[in-house]
Parts: C-alpha cells; structure tokens; sequence
C-alpha cells in the first residue's frame, strides 16, 4: 500500500496551468479526506479571458483522488466527456464527445500516486505506468461516447485511471470525430467517472466497488487561457461524495460542471 500521498506540491497541469492532486481515499471503504492546502489555484494574473478568436477548445481534468493502492486503475476512472447544451431548446443534449484522436496524458511531475508494485498484482495495468496495456491505448479509451465496461474475470475496457496525472482532451461531434467544438459561455462538461452508476446500469457486476473519484476540471484557450469549471450536479447513486456545498471544487465519480 503506497503512503506516498504528494500533498503540497506543486504538479504542472497540461499548458502549464499549475495544480496538484492531493487528497487521501480508500477505494475499499470510501472513506475520503480532502487537503484544503493540496490544491495550488493559478494566480490572477495568470488568467487571460477567452476571445472570439481564441475561444475555449480542451477540457483538462486533474486527478485529485489518492487511493489505497488496492486496486489496479489508481485514480479517476475516465470513461467519457461530453459537452452538453444548457439554454435553448436544446438544454440538456449532449452536443458532442471526447475528439478522437485529439486526448494527451501528462503525468504528475511528483510522481504517480501508485508504482506497479503498490496496486493489485503488481500492476496498475489501467493506468499510466501499468504494464499491460500500451500508454496510447488507455488514453484513447477517455475519447468518444460512453463505453467503459468493468469485466469481473476478464480485462476492463473503455476507460484510463489517472493515478494523479492530468487528462487533456477536445469535443468532437457524437461520435467523437472532428472538428473541434469552441465550449461556450453557459454549456455544461459531463465527465463520465467509472462509478457506482456502472453498477446500477449493468456496465459493472455487483462486486465491483466501483467508488466514485474525485478530480478537477478546467477549460483552456489554444493560447491557454484557463478557467476551472465549477461542478452543478452529482450524482446520488454516489452516496459517498460530499455535497456540492461541502466539495464545491472537485466532481465526484460521473459529474456535470458548468461553464461559467
């Protein structure tokens, strides 16, 4: 079981936006406490407003989940991200998914919050530094619609753990192709978190834990411009996250953000 918790330290967000994963969780029990003083917000200075000509195009989420080490997909279980349109007749329509081709992976510069021989069998094969799957495979199983299917004797499909690295990505149309969506004032981000939702909805057995967990979420420019998204829903299937009012920053499992 790895103690190496990374709490404090400064970790480097895709385009150089600064952050840093850090809170502690057991993926068995649930049990989750989160560092007040983890999460290294980017200065005002920092931030430069979107124009008409450099507009919103990536979605970056920052693993914040530190987990036991028992499992072999440390971190946030990235399935799917959708853009979804909220005014208009066309609130609540999902509006497009993850651009194929277009998803990267930076690990934490502290290092991965679980090594191979920390997880389940000595490999965290969902993960960045897991040995069976290759690192470009399991980054392309985040792009696309929903597909994440947790298997109770064979390999898991359609999703990547985390493991306290930072997942960059742009929204493509429904079935992921390009071109790049501009993400709007007012639209939603749904990140699709392999959760207790799998279990409810047959796509993981009744074993499976399935905890649902946390990560951040932002918004970036091609110039990179940044603006953290704020989560507006979670869902209740995850009856160990915190409230929206007492984790106001950080989704939990499968959550819907707002683009303010």
């Amino acid at each position: 079981m790895s103690t190496n918790l990374k709490i404090g330290l400064a970790c480097v967000l895709a385009l150089g936006l600064a952050a840093c994963g850090a809170a502690t969780s057991d993926a068995d029990s649930g049990v989750y406490t989160p560092q007040p003083d983890a999460y290294i917000a980017p200065t005002p200075d920092a931030y430069v407003a979107p124009t008409p000509t450099d507009p919103y195009i990536w979605v970056v989420i920052q693993d914040t989940e530190q987990v036991a080490c028992t499992t072999n997909g440390p971190g946030a279980d990235i399935d799917a991200v959708a853009l979804v349109a909220n005014t208009g007749a066309a609130v609540g329509t999902v509006l497009g998914y993850g651009k194929i081709g277009s998803a990267s992976y930076k690990p934490n510069p502290a290092g991965y919050a679980c090594e191979n021989t920390d997880c389940s069998g000595q490999n965290c094969k969902y993960a960045a530094n897991g040995s069976t799957f290759p690192l470009a495979d399991l980054v392309a199983r985040t792009e696309g619609p929903v597909d994440a299917v947790v298997n109770a004797s064979t390999n898991d499909v359609g999703y990547f753990s985390l493991n306290a690295g930072t997942l960059q990505l742009q929204i493509g149309d429904l079935t992921g192709a390009g071109p790049a969506q501009a993400i709007q004032e007012g639209d939603q981000i749904q990140v699709y978190e392999v959760d207790k939702t799998y279990v409810a909805d047959g796509y993981a057995p009744q074993t499976c834990s399935c905890m649902p967990e946390h990560y951040t979420v932002f918004v970036q420019t091609a110039a990179g411009a940044t603006l953290q998204l704020t989560p507006t829903y979670l869902d209740p299937s995850n009856t160990t996250c915190a409230t929206l009012a007492a984790d106001p920053t950080e989704g939990c499992g499968s959550t819907l953000f707002v683009v303010p």
